[in-house]
């Protein structure tokens, strides 16, 4: 597969569509970095220790070789020791998240990613069945890719493909295929050094997220491939950006910014919205159950421990720990055998807050003798908003975000009236 070496990567040739998710990333990281000035005492090293177990557990089960259950409950865990996995393997994950931790400490040491240092790393970052050895060329491709000027995310998507492309060699090579090179943890580790070089953090991948890497891997040709691989890393990025930002921060002598009208304002929109929705939903359903009923509700959380834990849940899927505030929207619709809760959350993102919200799902389908998500979210299914975003601004995409999954969570619903 080519690789788009030698064309000019610079911000200004990508598409609008490109510039404005990077534009939107940079705001964020602007927040971010502020962030971590506050913050000289925090345990770097151990929480993104988490996120790397987190992204080890997802780029398995992306691969395909751990069940994806099993990679949602255990992901964020402070140790394999829960895993109900074979010793074996709870051994090899426990080396693949050294491998990253190591990564991240010499890079934060300031170490030069020069073609002698890549290529020794290449050769340490543990493959699933062990280290295919990439061609003699791979560390000088790779010093290459990652001295490109160009803005970070797009650097770190070349050198993504750089990588792969040194890698299939071995991979189609080995005596068991096994998972092509896009998918195996060299590649993933090369983007995520190239992100913490340039001070964003390391990339966590989402199994959820397998059909919009394939379509961005396979496009036809390869400035498609890198376009479409850097809208995806985006995203990943705006997640974890999303996740460090909510780390525990110190406080601060000025207060805290009021999240409070801007989450309001979106509160508002999505009730409307929602009531809008339920409307058409009810005349659908009731073709198939004439007793089917809906109603719409808002509020803030207010000691409701099966709330709580839901909107916990949503905020963990979106990698980020919530906030003081949180300001809730709820559908619940009502058939003959079962009923469904679609919460959309308005929520602080950190606590203390750190005036980024974070507009997330959750969907509740109870049925006879069972109940369990609607929604299958991956960790980009959420809409981040920060401290100047204007709710007239905004809207469009929130309202997008709603309607994906009110779609999605009426489907487990109807599937379950079958």
């Amino acid at each position: 597969m080519n690789t788009p070496r030698g064309l000019d990567l610079a911000l200004s040739r990508f598409p609008d569509n490109v510039r404005r998710r990077l534009a939107a990333l940079d705001r964020l990281r602007e927040i971010w970095a502020e962030h971590q000035t506050r913050r000289p005492r925090h345990r770097w090293a151990e929480d993104r220790r988490r996120f790397f177990r987190r992204h080890v557990v997802e780029l398995r089960a992306l691969a395909g070789l751990l069940d994806a259950k099993v990679a949602r409950a255990e992901r964020l865990s402070r140790g394999w020791e829960r895993l109900d996995v074979s010793p074996e393997l709870r051994e090899r994950l426990s080396q693949e998240e050294e491998a990253l931790v190591r990564m991240a400490s010499e890079c934060t040491a300031g170490q030069p990613l020069t073609a002698d240092y890549l290529e020794a790393l290449a050769r340490e970052i543990p493959d699933f069945d062990g280290p295919p050895s990439p061609t003699e060329l791979a560390g000088a491709s790779l010093a290459e890719a990652a001295s490109v000027e160009t803005h970070p995310v797009i650097r770190a998507a070349h050198i993504q493909l750089i990588c792969e492309t040194a890698l299939e060699p071995a991979v189609t090579a080995g005596p068991a295929p096994g998972p092509p090179a896009h998918r195996r943890p060299l590649p993933w580790a090369m983007a995520s050094l190239a992100l913490m070089r340039s001070n964003y953090p390391p990339l966590v991948m989402d199994h959820r997220l397998a059909g919009q890497h394939e379509r961005a891997r396979f496009q036809a040709g390869e400035w498609e491939r890198l376009v479409e691989l850097t809208l995806l890393l985006a995203d990943l990025e705006t997640a974890s950006l999303r996740g460090e930002l909510s780390w525990s921060a110190q406080q601060r002598d000025q207060p805290p910014v009021n999240t409070a009208p801007l989450a309001t304002a979106i509160q508002r929109r999505v009730v409307e919205h929602l009531r809008h929705q339920a409307a058409s939903l009810a005349l659908v359903l009731r073709e198939l159950d004439s007793a089917a009923r809906f109603a719409v509700s808002a509020g803030v959380p207010e000691g409701d421990p099966v709330l709580e834990e839901r909107l916990d849940a949503a905020a963990e899927r979106a990698l980020f720990t919530r906030g003081p505030g949180c300001w809730w929207a709820a559908l619940d619709l009502t058939v003959t055998d079962g009923t469904l809760r679609l919460l959309i959350a308005v929520q602080d993102v950190g606590n203390p807050a750190t005036g980024v919200l974070a507009v997330t799902a959750d969907a509740l389908l109870r049925t006879a003798g069972s109940q369990g998500d609607a929604l299958d979210l991956a960790c980009t299914d959420c809409v981040t908003l920060i401290p100047t975003d204007g709710a007239d601004e905004r809207w469009p995409d929130v309202a997008e975000f709603v309607d994906d999954a009110v779609s999605q969570a009426v489907h487990s619903l109807t599937q379950a009236m079958r």
